[in-house]
Formats: structure tokens, C-alpha cells, sequence
């Protein structure tokens, strides 16, 4: 018995976008981090818009401050002398613990892309568009 739930988590984890769920929310508030000097911040107003874009699509609000964050969070990696980004999106919600029934903050989905960047306009806002478009796919899966 233990091998056939075994052999099923395993098949339904496989069919799954990411262990996380994406159910139940009807906003957010995006956050935007950028950990290089090599990327502008002039970008972080830019990676927002695209935040709510994607959020309008999803009939999600932006509107006003909501105690769930959906972050894209901008860094560098160090590799050589090439510039290779990593670009996370990462959502936050307070949840419950099982265990002690305390809230904690806690992140529920987490997605990053790592790249060697050629152009960085066109390479960051691709990393930013597949995150997203992950995260939306996602969303609407687990919502339907």
C-alpha cells in the first residue's frame, strides 16, 4: 500500500508546475528588488507595471497594500567577467502552522531563472515575462 502512494505522490508532483498552490487570492502587492549595481533601479518601475499587467489578466488587484507580496527580486551571479543574473519571483502570505496554530510569514511560491545576459533590457524583461507567465499558467490551473 505505502508503494502505490508513493508511486502516486510522485505521479502527481511529476504533473505539477511547482510544489506550490496557487488558489484563493484576490490580490497582491508587488515588490520589486534589484541587488546589482549593474542593473538600473530605473527597471524596478518597469518590472512593476509588468507585475500588475499580469495581475489584471489574472483578475487579481494591485490596488492599495495587500499583506500578500509578490516579489520579483533581481540579483548578480558571479561567474567570470560575463554578467549573469539571477531573477526570482517569489509570492508571500501569512499562513498558519499546524503544529502551534501561530500566522507566520511564509513564502508559497517560489520560481527563479539564472542567465548570462547579452542585451539586458531584452534578456531581464524575458526572464521577467517567462516568471510570470509561469507563475499565471500556474494560477489559472490551479483555479479552474
Amino acid at each position: 500500500m505505502k508503494i502505490v502512494l508513493l508511486l502516486m505522490s510522485a505521479y502527481l508532483v511529476a504533473l505539477a508546475q511547482t510544489p506550490f498552490i496557487l488558489t484563493k487570492f484576490k490580490s497582491l502587492y508587488p515588490v520589486v528588488e534589484i541587488y546589482t549595481d549593474k542593473v538600473p533601479q530605473s527597471y524596478k518601475e518597469k518590472i512593476r507595471e509588468r507585475i500588475k499587467e499580469y495581475a489584471k489578466e489574472m483578475h487579481i488587484s494591485t490596488k492599495g497594500y495587500s499583506e500578500r507580496p509578490l516579489a520579483i527580486v533581481v540579483s548578480r551571479v558571479a561567474v567570470s567577467k560575463d554578467l549573469v543574473l539571477k531573477v526570482q519571483l517569489l509570492l508571500g502570505e501569512e499562513v498558519r502552522r499546524v503544529e502551534d496554530n501561530e500566522e507566520v510569514f511564509a513564502l508559497t511560491y517560489h520560481k527563479e531563472d539564472i542567465f548570462e545576459v547579452e542585451n539586458l533590457d531584452e534578456d531581464l524583461m524575458d526572464s521577467v515575462e517567462y516568471l510570470l507567465g509561469e507563475f499565471q499558467d500556474q494560477y489559472i490551473e490551479d483555479n479552474e
